[in-house]
């Protein structure tokens, strides 16, 4: 252990002179997502583990739509690393996304860093039960873009309620605004539990969260959306939640283009997967006891990029 640890400080160590000798880089963005959701809490908290390291170098978290922006920001190499959905990265590397055909060939992915699960809540004495009380009602589904929008619109799809909802597309913080002021009758949400929204909404009003993951089970969504996984809300992780809600979820990846400079990426990796990089991200957000190297390739079915396959190599997940 202590091998190991000398070994991860020396090259630490290392990348810090060569990042600061060569210069050629100055800066570093990082694409997050919208306000209240769990990628921009992630992303700050991988951007001040990088800034720690690396104080000479500025560090740019950049607010974005969410998981599918973050695709077309990498893709146009307009950030050097960004969250998205393990499902949003397959479908658009396949050409496959909803209402857009193109093709996200310059998408790599680096490791999956934690699972996030969908959520829909409503207020405590909501009169709706199930996914399919929603006919006829607002619900707000995430920013444009963003990877919560188009797993609510596929699940719906799915269940033959997106015709009979009226999506609102907005950020989390906003969308819980508008559930309690009475113009949203249910928020969904794709994002690391607890969400930082739904607990600050949680304060000023009781809320409900809705099973979602009965009817997925009944229906063809996860025969035709394989990369969503059945999980539980345990009790009581938010507040006047009595009993776990069963739901399903998405793994959240760490993704870059493949032109991005291998030395940073390498010391992302080794910085974001150490025993003090993990502490810091589970100090962070609750979403950072997921941040298992064990895990680090759950989910991806988009290819890795060769500075992530060594590093996966070398621990053994890669043979």
């Amino acid at each position: 252990m202590l091998r190991i640890f000398a070994a991860l400080t020396i090259f630490l160590l290392v990348a810090l002179v060569w990042l600061n000798a060569e210069r050629s880089i100055e800066r570093v963005r990082l694409g997050g997502g919208p306000e209240g959701g769990t990628f921009l809490v992630f992303s700050k908290g991988l951007g001040e583990i990088l800034q720690q390291e690396f104080p000479e170098l500025k560090i740019i978290v950049k607010n974005s739509g969410g998981s599918v922006a973050n695709l077309e920001l990498v893709e146009a190499q307009k950030v050097d690393l960004a969250l998205t959905y393990a499902g949003d990265a397959f479908l658009g590397s396949q050409g496959q996304m909803e209402k857009d055909p193109h093709k996200f060939t310059n998408v790599r992915a680096l490791g999956r860093v934690y699972g996030s699960t969908a959520q829909l809540v409503v207020l405590k004495e909501s009169p709706i039960e199930s996914p399919e009380d929603l006919a006829n009602r607002r619900v707000a589904i995430g920013s444009s873009g963003s990877g919560a929008a188009h797993s609510a619109e596929r699940y719906f799809r799915i269940l033959g309620l997106w015709e009979e909802i009226t999506p609102l597309y907005m950020g989390y913080d906003l969308a819980m605004q508008e559930l309690l002021s009475g113009r949203a009758q249910a928020v969904w949400q794709l994002v690391g539990a607890p969400s930082k929204s739904i607990v600050n909404a949680g304060r000023k009003q009781p809320l409900r969260l809705i099973d979602l993951s009965e009817l997925a089970e009944q229906s063809e969504f996860l025969l035709k959306y394989p990369f969503y996984s059945t999980v539980n809300i345990p009790a009581g992780t938010y507040r006047g939640q009595p009993r776990s809600i069963k739901s399903f979820q998405d793994n959240t990846l760490l993704v870059s283009h493949p032109a991005a400079d291998p030395q940073l990426l390498t010391a992302t990796l080794n910085l974001l997967f150490s025993p003090q990089g993990i502490q810091q991200m589970r100090d962070t957000h609750p979403v950072g006891q997921d941040l298992d190297p064990l895990r680090g390739l759950q989910g991806v079915q988009i290819p890795l990029h060769p500075v992530a396959e060594k590093f996966w190599r070398e621990r053994g997940l890669i043979d």
